[in-house]
């Protein structure tokens, strides 16, 4: 196997994940359900650039932690939403979790979250509580058809870590392609 370092710019790592993105969306961002359907469009069409931030954090936090797995990743969307939906009912509690790895994304998707509730910067977009859940909800239905669809327990964190620019996740690197065979 041979890896050759190229920009983010490289045209060759562009197609490769443009591919993949649209192997993801047909598979795991489209339902049968037509009500689930249109709210999925209407989530990604309005709040793109939010569930893009979910899921770097997501790339993030599986690059600081190996062991992060599809399962870690729904359970600590669970606790969030759980959180977010009792709010919504005039509750104020925090769910939390037992297992350290989704502890530790559960209060960065929360800190996401209160972010762009509450945004510091006033020309961010800034959404609702019924938003904010309805973009976990989204995100944690796209999570469930990958649990779904086979016996790989990575496939969700590993697509973000391999389509997620790496600036995005993690800062300047050297990106590269690794060419099989050689």
């Amino acid at each position: 196997m041979l890896e050759i370092d190229c920009p983010e710019s490289c045209e060759f790592l562009k197609v490769g994940r443009a591919r993949e993105a649209d192997l993801e969306a047909l598979r795991h961002y489209r339902t049968s359900d037509p009500f689930e359907q249109e709210k999925r469009t209407r989530v990604l069409a309005n709040f793109e650039t939010v569930v893009a931030r979910l899921q770097a954090v997501i790339a993030a936090e599986r690059e600081s932690s190996r062991d992060l797995s599809d399962a870690d990743v729904a359970e600590a969307l669970d606790c969030v939403l759980k959180t977010l939906c009792t709010e919504e009912r005039g509750v104020i509690y925090e769910a939390a979790s037992n297992n350290l790895r989704v502890e530790s994304l559960r209060r960065r998707v929360s800190m996401l979250v209160e972010s762009c509730r509450y945004p510091k910067e006033p020309d961010q977009q800034r959404i609702l509580l019924k938003d904010a859940i309805e973009c976990l909800e989204v995100m944690r239905a796209v999570i469930a058809s990958h649990l779904e669809a086979g016996p790989s327990s990575l496939s969700f964190v590993d697509f973000l870590v391999r389509n997620i620019p790496r600036e995005a996740k993690m800062g300047p690197s050297q990106p590269s392609i690794i060419i099989p065979g050689r």
